[in-house]
């Protein structure tokens, strides 16, 4: 019963994690100006927000209400302060690395978690695809910023 509840507290904590992630990609979104970065942004959202549809429904399968962040705000602003001011000044090749480093943040908290709960295999595996899903977007931030690097100016992408 112990381990359950504890893992249940890890679910609800990549949710969190995923909720204040996405929250930040979608509210620089709108600032930016650059095609590739907006979909970029766009995309990374769209993905956390599938984790997010995922979690919780594993967590309301264990008959447990999923708890959300009150007040993301303060989250937000931490999460995106350094990310705001890259785009609010058109640095897009900044913008990518500090969108790299929430990334880096967020495996190295699945990680811990994965390594440190046993959960049953099928919520595993869900969580390791999500973890992939976020190495994979790492791999595709430089893609990203080879793109942008060739042509800094990208009107489409």
């Amino acid at each position: 019963m112990k381990k359950s509840k504890q893992a249940l507290s890890y679910l609800n904590k990549l949710l969190v994690i995923n909720y204040e992630t996405e929250r930040v990609f979608l509210s620089v979104l709108d600032q930016a100006e650059n095609p590739l970065l907006k979909n970029f942004l766009r995309v990374a959202g769209y993905e956390r927000n599938q984790f997010i549809k995922s979690l919780d429904s594993s967590i309301r399968q264990k008959g447990i209400t999923p708890t959300y962040p009150e007040d993301s705000l303060k989250t937000d602003v931490k999460l995106s302060s350094g990310l705001r001011k890259k785009i609010s000044s058109n640095d897009n090749q900044s913008a990518l690395n500090e969108i790299g480093k929430i990334q880096i943040k967020d495996i190295e908290k699945y990680k811990k978690i994965l390594n440190n709960t046993d959960f049953p295999d099928d919520l595993e595996k869900s969580l390791s695809k999500q973890l992939d899903t976020i190495v994979n977007s790492l791999y595709s931030i430089e893609v990203h910023k080879d793109l942008l690097s060739r042509n800094p100016n990208t009107i489409s992408i």
